[in-house]
């Protein structure tokens, strides 16, 4: 168990620090990116700021190198190319203003567009234009991404490990507590089975029947709150053997084992069940039935009534018993607890039989659904989807 959660806070603590990774790296690239825009485009209007500025006819170039010379690109308002240079093949002209990146055969050009205006007239645009330093941002984003795998994979390995040392004083307690619940179970049930053999020959004297059998109801209490305790013990550290089960053959068997109980209370049993196979262990899937089947007798009034549905979906198990209050529906799962422990009859339950279902459930993957409505009865819907959760409704 604590392995698991070992790897749950080590896989959550690394995912977290990998998305922490992503989004800094996202951010630096951006900005990166937006300074060498920015860089580009000052350099670009140093270039493009004189001839803006020179006096003189529209559509010409000062004396100026002839490599300078084939940056630039003269275009007047109609959209007639006055002067284009070099770099401008194959490089059609959009009157885009400011900075742009174009493609052209095998190059990238950064292109500045600027529209002249002069007496309040627009009189055209001119551009000029450089080949665009390789962005390596592919790359760039591969070497990051492999830096941050390595970084996740160290923080999951620390993670591990302090996780580990966090929790094995925790699993140090939990094993003692299991080994004492054991322990304690395995030394009670000798001397009870002494107790009970001591008072079945008591029983065979008629002055002492009376008080003999109230302690034989009592030691029967005990002996399946020992049976109880040493079943969750084992379902704390259980493994479970998955195979194909035959539900609704289970399920039949199960309520054929509980018709004897349901006669002697009159309670009726109606059974709608639908061919279902699952994989799942049949022992624990066996009591599983047994515990919600005992339950929904056992607070059923006399002339009730328990329906068993069985679809490939769900198995549902209803009864027209005293129902559960709200206060009291979200802790029948928790181990121990009685709706009313204070004035708890011992016939009334132990308050484990439902702990148990819950920890079957979950070991299954499935969900568990319970209704009730008090004074008309309690439905317990346990879904055969692979859902990790417990709810109440």
């Amino acid at each position: 168990m604590f392995r698991k959660i070992s790897y749950a806070l080590a896989a959550q603590f690394t995912a977290f620090v990998f998305a922490l990774l992503l989004i800094t790296g996202g951010i630096f690239l951006a900005a990166d990116i937006m300074r060498r825009d920015r860089m580009t485009y000052t350099r670009l209007e140093k270039q493009l700021r004189p001839v803006m500025n020179r006096p003189g006819a529209f559509g010409t170039l000062p004396q100026l190198p002839r490599l300078q010379r084939d940056r630039f690109r003269i275009v007047d308002s109609d959209g007639t190319i006055l002067l284009s240079g070099a770099l401008y093949e194959g490089i059609p002209f959009t009157p885009t203003k400011g900075l742009v990146t174009v493609s052209a055969g095998d190059e990238t050009y950064d292109i500045l567009t600027a529209s002249v205006v002069r007496g309040g007239t627009l009189r055209g645009y001119i551009q000029v234009a450089d080949l665009s330093s390789p962005h390596d941002l592919l790359f760039r984003v591969l070497l990051f991404l492999v830096i941050s795998g390595g970084i996740s994979g160290l923080t999951f390995s620390m993670g591990l490990l302090f996780a580990r040392r966090s929790l094995h004083p925790a699993a140090q307690m939990m094993e003692r507590l299991e080994q004492f619940t054991q322990d304690a179970s395995h030394e009670l049930r000798t001397p009870l089975t002494a107790v009970h053999t001591s008072i079945d020959l008591a029983l065979l004297t008629p002055d002492n029947r009376e008080h003999l059998h109230t302690a034989k109801k009592e030691l029967r209490e005990i002996s399946t709150l020992i049976d109880r305790l040493l079943e969750l013990a084992r379902l704390d550290q259980f493994i479970l053997q998955m195979e194909s089960v035959d539900l609704r053959a289970l399920t039949e068997n199960v309520l054929e084992k509980h018709r004897s109980l349901t006669q002697e209370k009159q309670v009726k049993i109606e059974a709608t069940l639908a061919p279902v196979t699952v994989q799942g262990d049949p022992t624990l899937l066996r009591q599983l039935l047994g515990n919600l089947m005992g339950n929904a007798i056992k607070f059923n009034t006399a002339g009730g009534r328990i329906s068993v549905r069985l679809t490939p979906d769900s198995l549902m198990i209803e009864d027209t018993g005293k129902g559960i209050s709200p206060e009291a529906l979200p802790h029948i799962f928790d181990r121990f607890y009685q709706e009313d422990a204070a004035r708890a009859r011992p016939s009334e339950g132990l308050g484990l039989g439902l702990a148990l279902v819950k920890r079957i459930v979950d070991l299954h993957g499935w969900t568990i659904i319970v209704r009730s409505d008090p004074g008309k009865g309690t439905t317990f819907i346990v879904s055969l989807l692979r859902k990790r959760r417990t709810s109440i409704l």
